[in-house]
């Protein structure tokens, strides 16, 4: 079975076997891909989707998401 990436409502990407209910899919779940767009946690480990832990509401973590996904895409070009 292959690996999925997803994030949370609160930024934090996590990898798994399939997405949780509640957590949105990534569009690759190549973690060097990933490593290098998102941003780590303060503790050098954790991932984090850029603008969407301190997103004021719902509207802007969306754009925030959709952005993210929008640069794994281009830097997967082809790759999943």
């Amino acid at each position: 079975m292959s690996t999925v990436a997803y994030a949370w409502r609160s930024g934090l990407i996590e990898f798994g076997r399939f997405t949780p209910q509640g957590a949105l899919a990534l569009p690759t779940a190549d973690e060097s891909i990933i490593g290098a767009v998102a941003r780590h946690a303060y503790d050098g480990k954790t991932l984090l989707v850029p603008g969407v832990p301190e997103a004021e509401d719902e509207g802007d973590a969306i754009d925030a998401l959709g952005a993210f996904c929008r640069q794994l895409k281009k830097r997967a070009g082809g790759r999943s």
